[in-house]
């Protein structure tokens, strides 16, 4: 009888990925309430934005390699503890020894770029567990559903943030995500394992569904030359550029573009908010699906290109006209769109990560996804810089513009042009295998 335990660890996955993006993208929110009381500036709030996304990136490839080499179970549990911690911190942050120090602005920034360390472990290590443990025609599916944990985490936490700051205060929406992210640390740890075989809730049916293609993802030494002299990795890393330039713009300025621009107010900010989330959660995983449904008819290389640059392509439009837009709730409808096109395409990422690096996937995502937390460093703050000299207008148009230049890379990535053949593969894993 074949037991589904990778689907309990790929849940398991998606969790992880709602907690995360809520524990990112509540500052946010609370900065309505934050920026009043410290008297931080939109530029100070912007450079508070981009310290935490410098950390978030800095950890991604550090992150990705502890994976593959140690195991995505210890690593995804520390790093989970990490950020709970500091994100429970967060509510001392302007007011504790640092800030008397140096000011509350440096603590903040300290504060968040710690937060962005441990967050930026999790999504390589995601990957690298989704390459464990799904079968080879699953993979792009669970990508999107753990992509979907992104919108839902992003939904839910302008709403519950803004409950909880007219009801309490600001502060205690850090202390309720700090203690859930602990929690699920816990529970992440007891009941997960690095590989399938390891675990006594697979059946033998389950694991030869797993290793369908006669692959294991082993823990293997890590092949720096092959990764980084492959032109695979490089147009990966600059097609993810203009995607993390395009989605930090919702996780950072989005409801307060709402609230201070188009003239909502905080309670409808916190609402209309969750709408470009919505959709992430909604067109990731469909962009799983049809990237597997395409791949399984037409080959990996057309199924995971023919996603990425139709998702690319649709949000560029959504985002350029709704920038434009004279009506509010149209624009609300349009913009939001254009973010959950990104993620439709973003499906095609992850699954082209795995596909080409196998057990090196925790490294390459790692590696590649590093140019997408540097635009998303960027965009927070160049955003309102654009926006004070041109307007919003333009400002997002230009992310609309990157998103263009992804589609374009798009063009010439090949899925089926492996980091190792093969054989190698195979000749790295065999040494590693007899000492066990």
């Amino acid at each position: 009888m074949e037991t589904r335990t990778r689907w309990t660890i790929l849940w398991f996955l998606v969790l992880i990925s709602v907690v995360r993006s809520m524990d990112a993208v509540n500052f946010s929110v609370a900065a309505q309430q934050i920026m009043p009381e410290y008297g931080f500036s939109n530029v100070q709030m912007g450079m508070l934005y981009t310290v935490f996304t410098a950390g978030y990136a800095l950890f991604h490839i550090p992150g990705g390699w502890l994976g593959d080499t140690v195991g995505p179970r210890r690593i995804l549990t520390l790093a989970i503890l990490w950020w709970s911690v500091f994100t429970g911190l967060t509510a001392f942050a302007g007011d504790w020894w640092l800030a008397s120090l140096w000011g509350p602005l440096a603590s903040f920034m300290i504060i968040r770029f710690l937060i962005g360390m441990g967050e930026g472990a999790a999504y390589p290590n995601s990957n690298r567990a989704v390459a464990s443990w799904m079968a080879p025609g699953e993979r792009a599916r669970a990508a999107g559903l753990v992509l979907a944990g992104v919108g839902v985490g992003y939904g839910l936490a302008p709403p519950v943030v803004s409950w909880i700051m007219v009801h309490y205060g600001w502060r205690s929406a850090f202390y309720v995500f700090g203690f859930v992210g602990i929690v699920l640390a816990v529970g992440w740890y007891r009941f997960a394992t690095d590989q399938p075989e390891e675990h006594p809730g697979v059946s033998a049916a389950e694991l030869a569904h797993i290793r369908s293609d006669g692959a294991g993802v082993e823990r293997t030494p890590t092949p720096w030359r092959a990764i980084l002299t492959h032109p695979n990795v490089w147009l990966l890393m600059f097609a993810n550029f203009g995607f993390g330039y395009g989605i930090y713009i919702f996780q950072s300025w989005f409801y307060l573009y709402l609230v201070n621009v188009r003239g909502f107010s905080i309670m409808q900010g916190g609402l209309l908010t969750t709408s470009p989330f919505i959709a992430v959660a909604l067109l990731g995983p469909l962009g799983g699906v049809c990237s597997d449904a395409l791949v399984k008819r037409y080959g990996l290389t057309l199924g995971r290109r023919a996603i990425a640059i139709s998702g690319f392509l649709l949000a560029a439009f959504c985002m350029y006209t709704g920038a434009q837009a004279e009506n509010s709730y149209t624009a609300v409808a349009l913009l939001s769109l254009g973010d959950g096109f990104l993620y439709f395409g973003a499906a095609a990422i992850v699954g082209t990560n795995i596909d080409i690096a196998g057990a090196h996937s925790g490294t390459v995502y790692g590696l590649t996804a590093t140019l997408l937390q540097i635009g998303g460093a960027i965009a927070p703050t160049l955003t309102p810089l654009i926006a004070d000299r041109f307007g919003w207008e333009s400002a997002l148009q230009f992310a609309a513009l990157l998103a263009l230049f992804s589609a374009f890379l798009w063009l010439f990535i090949d899925a089926e042009n492996k980091i190792l053949p093969a054989r190698e593969q195979r000749s790295q894993t065999e040494p590693l295998a007899a000492l066990r």
